[in-house]
Protein backbone atom coordinates (compact mmCIF):
# COMPACT_ATOMS: atom_id res chain seq x y z
CA UNK A 1 0.00 0.00 0.00
CA UNK A 2 1.56 3.23 -0.99
CA UNK A 3 0.36 6.60 1.09
CA UNK A 4 0.96 9.96 -0.36
CA UNK A 5 1.18 13.17 1.87
CA UNK A 6 0.12 16.12 0.43
CA UNK A 7 2.72 19.40 0.32
CA UNK A 8 0.63 22.05 -1.11
CA UNK A 9 -1.50 22.87 -4.09
CA UNK A 10 -1.41 24.29 -7.40
CA UNK A 11 -2.88 27.75 -7.38
CA UNK A 12 -1.77 28.99 -11.03
CA UNK A 13 0.84 29.27 -13.72
CA UNK A 14 3.97 31.48 -13.23
CA UNK A 15 5.93 33.49 -16.28
CA UNK A 16 6.59 32.35 -19.92
CA UNK A 17 8.78 29.17 -18.99
CA UNK A 18 6.16 26.67 -17.66
CA UNK A 19 6.70 27.05 -13.84
CA UNK A 20 3.69 26.63 -11.48
CA UNK A 21 3.17 28.57 -8.00
CA UNK A 22 1.98 26.34 -5.19
CA UNK A 23 0.57 27.26 -2.13
CA UNK A 24 2.61 25.35 0.47
CA UNK A 25 0.96 23.03 3.27
CA UNK A 26 4.17 23.32 5.11
CA UNK A 27 5.53 25.42 7.68
CA UNK A 28 8.96 25.29 6.59
CA UNK A 29 8.73 25.93 2.64
CA UNK A 30 13.08 24.88 2.22
CA UNK A 31 11.71 21.29 1.99
CA UNK A 32 10.55 21.37 -1.35
CA UNK A 33 14.66 21.84 -2.15
CA UNK A 34 15.06 18.16 -1.24
CA UNK A 35 12.50 16.53 -3.47
CA UNK A 36 13.00 15.28 -7.14
CA UNK A 37 9.65 13.83 -7.73
CA UNK A 38 6.10 14.63 -7.18
CA UNK A 39 3.01 13.25 -7.80
CA UNK A 40 0.05 15.49 -8.97
CA UNK A 41 -3.98 14.18 -8.78
CA UNK A 42 -5.92 15.53 -11.41
CA UNK A 43 -9.58 13.52 -11.16
CA UNK A 44 -8.82 11.14 -9.60
CA UNK A 45 -5.58 9.71 -11.04
CA UNK A 46 -1.97 10.51 -9.77
CA UNK A 47 0.62 11.39 -12.30
CA UNK A 48 4.71 11.59 -11.36
CA UNK A 49 6.51 14.28 -12.17
CA UNK A 50 10.54 14.78 -12.06
CA UNK A 51 11.56 18.37 -11.11
CA UNK A 52 13.84 20.49 -12.37
CA UNK A 53 14.03 23.65 -10.46
CA UNK A 54 12.68 25.00 -7.30
CA UNK A 55 12.16 29.03 -6.53
CA UNK A 56 10.59 30.64 -3.80
CA UNK A 57 8.63 34.58 -4.36
CA UNK A 58 6.29 35.95 -1.65
CA UNK A 59 5.77 33.11 0.71
CA UNK A 60 4.99 30.74 -2.29
CA UNK A 61 6.77 27.88 -4.24
CA UNK A 62 7.50 28.25 -8.17
CA UNK A 63 8.44 24.92 -9.46
CA UNK A 64 9.59 24.11 -13.07
CA UNK A 65 8.83 20.44 -14.11
CA UNK A 66 10.84 18.47 -16.56
CA UNK A 67 9.21 17.68 -19.73
CA UNK A 68 6.72 21.07 -19.16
Amino acid sequence: MTKYLEIGQIVNTFGIKGMVKIKPFTDDIKRFDRLETIYIENKKVKKEYEIEEVKYHKNMVLMKLKRY
